[in-house]
């Protein structure tokens, strides 16, 4: 058995073989070069002033610990192949590879200025990770077919993805409820319905399909 044999190619998923490796490699130097760290981080108090106005995009690439980057990077590598692959089954090869990386840039930085906005009086806060690009590639996937049948052994109700969506929302919005936690739930939800919308907003037929099935 050979690798390309289980996994995609380059060919068939060229923005996973790409980004991965870069925030990889960028998350380890994070680990043992503090200055490079601190350089990357986001900070809503300084952006909100003007400054570090590129932490936006580039504290995406680096993580705290090695779960964080590895959980990360495994759903960038399998979202990002699912993303290019549905853009191209209805655009194209082309479309696919201009849409793919704009649509990657957007899930970082868009739940990033939520964030900004939502934490720009607190000088103490700091946010890194691409955890952000991770659950908005899921909100993609899931809406991008919203009627592709799907099922679930835990939640008896789910018949396609638009229900896996909802559903996934409703935990995401259960657990931003826990008061003692370290993980940055409220950026969790917001690139989830960011990554629903930009897949409603890329193939608009979503929304008629949506609505058919809920008025039908």
């Amino acid at each position: 058995m050979q690798f390309f044999d289980v996994f995609p190619t380059f060919k068939e998923a060229p923005y996973s073989y790409i980004i991965v490796p870069i925030i990889l490699i960028s998350s380890i130097i994070g680990f043992y070069n503090k200055s490079y760290f601190h350089a990357l981080i986001l900070h809503p108090y300084e952006i909100m002033r003007g400054k570090r106005i590129h932490s936006l995009l580039t504290s995406a690439f680096i993580h705290r610990n090695w779960l964080h980057l590895l959980f990360n990077a495994l759903i960038v590598y399998g979202l990002g192949y699912d993303m290019f692959g549905n853009i191209q089954q209805i655009y194209g090869a082309l479309v696919a590879y201009i849409l793919t990386p704009l649509l990657f840039v957007l899930l970082i930085t868009l739940p990033n200025l939520i964030q900004t906005y939502q934490k720009k009086k607190d000088f103490f806060f700091t946010s890194i990770g691409s955890s952000g690009l991770s659950f908005g590639l899921y909100g993609f996937s899931t809406l991008f077919f919203p009627l592709q049948p799907m099922k679930s052994s835990i939640f008896q109700f789910i018949s396609n993805a638009m229900h896996s969506w909802i559903c996934g929302l409703l935990i995401l919005l259960l657990l931003a409820q826990l008061k003692k936690s370290y993980i940055n739930k409220y950026l969790h939800v917001s690139a989830y319905i960011t990554g629903g919308i930009l897949a409603l907003l890329t193939r608009p037929k979503s929304v008629l399909e949506i609505f058919n099935y809920i008025f039908n």
